[in-house]
């Protein structure tokens, strides 16, 4: 996916915020994690930093935009050293390359420690009339509906049939993202999968 973060985000963006929280507009934050500090898991991230250094946590949202196609905001936490300092986002990138995240901030938005394997579903807008975009929505949706339904984190048993549940909510949203990709990735653009190549000469030859 061609996700982008931009010092200077878009009206869209800025009204797709503003529907989730009217607080404050979105800043543009560095990522800067510490050695204990892992990829998908910013609210400990930030938790054991603010017990280690004092300052505190800072709920909200990582907003994501892939131009003209649909934005979308993660549930997110970042650290804030001491009231009016600069905040930090600990949490590395899952993609290579990504040195920076557009963070929103929402105090509603909190965090349930004691409850780790409930999330917050992602907010999400598409950018263009497409039934396949809507979809991918609804299938992102449905897997979140069944994570949830799985009590604790990490390694949990469950009945085989939930576990299938799981497996084709997993396989369909990778299908579905696959088919935005192909569908929506400009022919010179870097190809999605980070092979290095031009789409046109790697997944987009496939077509």
């Amino acid at each position: 996916m061609i996700f982008t973060r931009t010092a200077e985000p878009t009206f869209q963006v800025l009204k797709f915020c503003r529907g989730i929280s009217d607080e404050a507009d979105p800043i543009l934050l560095t990522i800067d994690p510490e050695e204990d500090c892992a990829p998908l898991d910013c609210f400990n991230n930030a938790r054991r930093k603010a017990t280690r250094s004092g300052g505190k946590i800072v709920l909200g949202w990582a907003i994501w935009e892939w131009p003209g196609i649909y934005i979308e905001a993660e549930h997110h936490a970042v650290y804030e050293p001491a009231p009016g300092e600069p905040w930090r986002d600990l949490t590395p990138a899952q993609i290579p390359g990504i040195s920076t995240r557009l963070f929103l901030a929402d105090s509603s938005a909190d965090y349930d420690f004691e409850n780790e394997g409930i999330r917050r579903d992602n907010h999400r807008l598409a950018l263009r009339n497409d039934p396949l975009i809507r979809q991918f929505f609804q299938s992102a949706q449905r897997y979140n509906e069944i994570m949830n339904s799985i009590p604790g984190v990490g390694e949990v048993k469950v009945s085989p049939a939930l576990a299938q549940q799981v497996y084709s909510a997993e396989i369909e949203n990778a299908q579905l993202s696959l088919q935005l990709a192909m569908k929506y990735t400009p022919r010179n653009a870097p190809c999605f999968c980070g092979s290095g190549e031009k789409f046109k000469r790697c997944h987009g030859s496939l077509g």
